[in-house]
């Protein structure tokens, strides 16, 4: 009884919050970030004035379609639901799943498809004043068509009943750059949510064979957001249904040599941009790591990186900074697309949320 009291106030601390912001509304500019569980207070230094939807992550999905870890969703996150509520920010749970194996099995299978419709719908109404929910299915290997179909079909169905229960409720799903193994129907998924968060990050990932960007704008290929972009617009997904996954994080490789490209010895580890000193400090600083080495800039993609050579050889670190992320921002007004969601909230600074209102934030009505 007590959960529940604190939670319809956290709610109603401010009900007039813009609740049911979608970036395809007028011509303004859409602004999402993350909230990682593992990045307990981190959200004390948000930008909540230039946000206009907070996604919490994650709750992460079971293969038989009930909700197996919640990380402490919604009661251990009381404060942060009030401080999003008393901004005006809406605020949404991330449903997640990342394992190939669970996805076949939960979307294979209508019953337990069924029951994460429901499942999910109970965790939106358990907390008044959500603004929906968002999805992170994610796998990257092959699926049977059954399952592939039923994906699409777990998501037409959440959409209904959600618009049942609340027509103000927004579904938003995120889709993979490239989805190489046709694990998605892009299309369809775009037609049944209100908007798709696309994956602009992770074009070189921490176990690839070559270090590189981690989100180029240009250049490498078609491991760019200007190739990202043309696919899903080539689906016919509208470009304000379209919203760019920005990362604040990046890459340091052992690598075999200092040029860009270069073939890596074994796996990256994370370089954080700019996070407060207690989150996840074990973790190299790219700021810092950049000032040390030295900083340098792709030429084809606006990149910033580093490299060093130790005992154990060469090694380069690809990241964001401010100057490619303001060239991101640019590219998303330049396109009409909807906006941005940033990964995570939680590894960014004061300077880089100036320069996030300075590009998308119009006064707040």
């Amino acid at each position: 009884m007590v959960l529940a009291a604190l939670v319809t106030s956290a709610a109603c601390a401010s009900s007039a919050g813009p609740r049911g912001i979608t970036p395809t509304q007028g011509d303004r500019f859409f602004v999402a970030g993350y909230h990682p569980y593992w990045t307990p207070d981190a959200w004390l230094d948000y930008p909540f004035d230039a946000l206009d939807r907070l996604y919490f992550f994650e709750v992460e999905a079971g293969r038989d379609g009930s909700l197996s870890d919640r990380h402490g969703w919604p009661g251990a996150w009381l404060p942060l639901i009030r401080r999003a509520r008393e901004a005006g920010v809406d605020i949404m749970p991330t449903i997640s799943m990342h394992d190939v194996a669970a996805f076949a099995e939960l979307f294979g299978s209508p019953a337990n498809a069924a029951r994460l419709v429901e499942e999910t719908l109970t965790l939106l109404q358990a907390t008044p004043g959500l603004g929906g929910v968002h999805l992170d299915i994610e796998v990257f290997s092959p699926v049977e068509q059954n399952v592939r179909d039923g994906y699409t079909a777990f998501v037409t169905r959440l959409r209904r009943r959600m618009l049942e229960v609340d027509p103000s409720y927004i579904l938003s799903a995120f889709a993979l750059a490239f989805d190489d193994d046709d694990v998605y129907a892009e299309r369809a998924l775009a037609e049944v949510t209100d908007y798709l968060v696309v994956q602009g990050y992770d074009f070189h990932s921490a176990n690839d064979a070559s270090a590189g960007p981690v989100a180029a704008l240009s250049g490498w290929g078609r491991l760019n957001w200007g190739n990202v972009v043309d696919r899903f617009v080539g689906f016919g997904v509208p470009p304000r249904k379209i919203v760019m996954a920005v990362p604040l994080y990046g890459y340091q490789w052992p690598t075999e040599t200092d040029q860009p490209g270069s073939a890596t010895r074994g796996s990256a580890v994370e370089v954080l941009l700019a996070p407060p000193q207690g989150v996840l400090p074990e973790l190299p600083r790219a700021r810092e790591q950049a000032a040390r080495h030295g900083l340098r800039r792709d030429p084809q993609s606006g990149t910033p990186y580093y490299t060093f050579e130790d005992q154990t050889g060469w090694h380069q670190g690809w990241f964001e900074d401010a100057e490619s992320l303001r060239a991101k921002y640019a590219f998303v007004r330049e396109r009409g697309l909807g906006g941005v969601a940033l990964f995570p909230l939680a590894y960014g600074d004061t300077p880089l949320w100036d320069d996030l209102r300075e590009a998308f934030t119009p006064p707040r009505e």
